[in-house]
């Protein structure tokens, strides 16, 4: 029997051939910083999810993965990065599940800082990082943006099963908020952990995620609400009233695992500082 991973890094990739190499390298440089520091038996698995590509990410994953065999490639029709992480986490099989997009990069401390945070506090179901960014964010908006985007954040799987995972519906991905309401549901039923060291580089590519917000980034968040498109705003009540039934739903659903902290933050939402 193989030594047991200790985290699953869920990476979901679509049309990113140009980044997606040194999005990968970043995860090496913290899973060799995290066996420097904890010996060589400590052991990460990265799954990748192609979403549907239609250049040459799944040929590069592919060839990357061939000398690494904790690296694995998953290939689906595109669904969207929500879908795309679910499926990444389905085929995992360690305790802690992370995140990276295709087109970001964590820092070598990233894997060892977040696994140090959920040890040192097991009554939090997930930990979160500070960020950096590039581009030139509206001040109002930057703690929103750490506290909705996911790669600065390392979740339980029991935790992640409890919640669901994130939101595959159609008007999630036009509203581009499988990040935010999964970090909603979090922070809405477990304890965060939190540590204001930068450990993941959210960066802007021409089309990604993080551009296709820029006007709503860079102005005052009134001011970017009324930057939304017209397909965001058709979608944004569809995406409150999924969200709100699975948010009903889940206050009265057991946790089920072997991770025994709270299951409900019945206060409401906490926050433990870890650093």
């Amino acid at each position: 029997m193989g030594v047991p991973a200790m985290a699953t890094v869920a990476v979901p990739a679509y049309n990113c051939a140009s980044t997606i190499l040194p999005a990968l390298e970043s995860i090496e440089a913290s899973i060799a910083y995290l066996k420097a520091l904890r010996g060589p038996l400590s052991l990460v698995e990265v799954v990748v999810v192609d979403d549907g590509s239609t250049d040459s990410t799944p040929d590069l994953v592919g060839e990357f993965a061939l000398t690494r065999p904790h690296v694995k490639l998953l290939s689906q029709a595109n669904k969207g990065p929500g879908a795309a992480r679910n499926a990444a986490v389905l085929a995992g099989t360690a305790p802690v599940v992370m995140y990276l997009d295709g087109d970001d990069l964590i820092f070598p401390a990233h894997i060892a800082v977040c696994l140090d945070l959920l040890e040192a506090y097991p009554e939090a179901g997930f930990a979160k990082t500070g960020v950096r960014l590039d581009e030139s964010v509206h001040p109002d908006w930057k703690i929103g943006i750490a506290n909705s985007i996911v790669i600065n954040c390392a979740v339980r799987r029991e935790v992640h099963d409890f919640i669901g995972g994130f939101f595959e519906d159609a008007p999630f991905k036009a509203l581009h908020a499988e990040d935010a309401l999964y970090s909603a549901l979090l922070m809405t039923f477990f304890t965060q952990v939190h540590s204001k060291l930068e450990t993941v580089h959210h960066l802007v590519y021409p089309g990604n995620a993080f551009d296709r917000q820029r006007a709503k980034f860079t102005a005052p968040p009134q001011a970017g609400l009324e930057a939304m498109t017209s397909t965001e705003k058709e979608a944004e009540p569809e995406v409150m009233r999924i969200y709100e039934e699975r948010r009903q739903a889940l206050a009265a659903k057991p946790l089920e695992g072997t991770w025994f902290g709270p299951p409900v933050n019945q206060q409401g939402p906490r926050l433990i500082l870890g650093d």
